[in-house]
């Protein structure tokens, strides 16, 4: 699947078209409707997929319409989206933090859509002005997260959509009861996003234990 056909919004085909992007991959094409429409979703997809832009375009296609009335088919932009609202992507790295930061800056450039990355090992002060910018994404790992929730610096009910990317690892790296911590303080009517390299039920639990009902999408075969 061309990107041309996915109806993107204008500004964000701006930037598909500057970075060569033609082809959809296999989880792209797969992710991106059902994500534009609202839905959850839990996607089982390796590193090197093209995951990271399988939820950053259409989380910012719904920001991007959530201003118009006039919407293509299959589009449920995100209600009364106000400024202060954001999208959370928890990540288990600063390595990954940083990818995806730049993935967000280089899709959203056109649509004047930022963020911010949160992560330990740093300082504090530059993610404090990010969050004080009023980015449309914040990417963090869970723990930083929760020192700056602790701090009236993150504000978890102004996330409209979470994405857990490569949650299996998070798993893995003991994150489980941070990343329960931040669910619970997240409004319940958020859009859930899971991605991860394994089938991995702890992952999938933890999204029922939350009200999540992701559609499951498998393009590791």
């Amino acid at each position: 699947m061309e990107f041309s056909e996915l109806s993107l919004h204008p500004s964000l085909m701006q930037s598909i078209e500057e970075l060569k992007y033609n082809q959809a991959t296999p989880i792209q094409a797969a992710c991106i409707p059902l994500i534009r429409e609202g839905k959850d979703v839990a996607g089982l997809a390796q590193t090197g997929t093209g995951k990271t832009a399988a939820f950053v375009m259409p989380l910012m296609d719904r920001i991007l319409r959530s201003q118009e009335s006039d919407l293509p088919a299959g589009v449920k932009p995100f209600s009364e989206w106000k400024k202060g609202h954001f999208v959370l992507v928890l990540v288990p790295t600063r390595e990954l933090a940083e990818q995806v930061m730049e993935s967000v800056e280089k899709l959203g450039k056109y649509g004047q859509l930022s963020s911010v990355a949160i992560y330990g090992g740093t300082s504090y002060d530059k993610q404090k002005e990010g969050m004080a910018r009023r980015v449309e994404f914040v990417v963090a790992t869970p723990g930083r997260l929760i020192d700056l929730y602790k701090e009236n610096i993150v504000d978890l009910k102004q996330v409209r959509a979470v994405v857990f990317d490569e949650a299996d690892r998070m798993f893995d790296m003991g994150f489980k009861d941070d990343m329960k911590y931040i669910l619970q303080r997240i409004p319940k009517d958020r859009q859930f996003v899971v991605f991860s390299a394994t089938l991995n039920f702890d992952v999938l639990n933890v999204a029922y234990q939350f009200g999540a009902e992701p559609v499951e999408i498998n393009v590791s075969k």
